[in-house]
């Protein structure tokens, strides 16, 4: 399957709060739309989504792990807290930000719930890896 950023973000805008109803706030709601416009951000960067898709593929490192890593420095804006400290709902919609990504825009058919050992930083003990991917992605420009 060959794939645009582009078609990544317009699936995920269009798609994410009709399949995770909880998590429509995420994306209206002034107070966690700063972490909806920083995972879409992540979404239009062809070279973050392909190091997010090698660790996951590769290293059962989970997306949300990639994710938090790599953005810690504007996390740590956002929370106003030098540990980046999120709280349950903004894990839990970042967590199904990935989710949507994964299961339904790449098709993977598989997951697995893993330590992740976050826990001085975005207090965050597990995250989920997914695998079984139906069909050979490529990112395309």
């Amino acid at each position: 399957m060959i794939i645009t950023v582009d078609e990544i973000v317009q699936s995920t805008t269009a798609g994410f709060a009709e399949k995770y109803p909880h998590f429509k706030d995420f994306i209206s709601k002034e107070q966690w739309f700063p972490y909806w416009k920083l995972c879409v951000q992540a979404l239009q960067d062809r070279d973050l989504l392909g190091h997010i898709i090698f660790c996951n593929d590769l290293f059962s490192i989970p997306p949300v792990k990639t994710f938090l890593c790599y953005y810690a420095e504007e996390l740590k804006a956002i929370t106003g807290r030098e540990d980046a400290r999120l709280d349950d709902y903004a894990k839990k919609a970042i967590g199904a930000v990935w989710g949507y990504v994964f299961k339904v825009v790449f098709d993977y058919a598989g997951q697995k719930s893993v330590s992740v050992s976050l826990n001085k930083q975005f207090m965050l003990k597990t995250a989920t890896c997914y695998g079984n991917p139906q069909k050979k992605l490529v990112l395309a420009y």
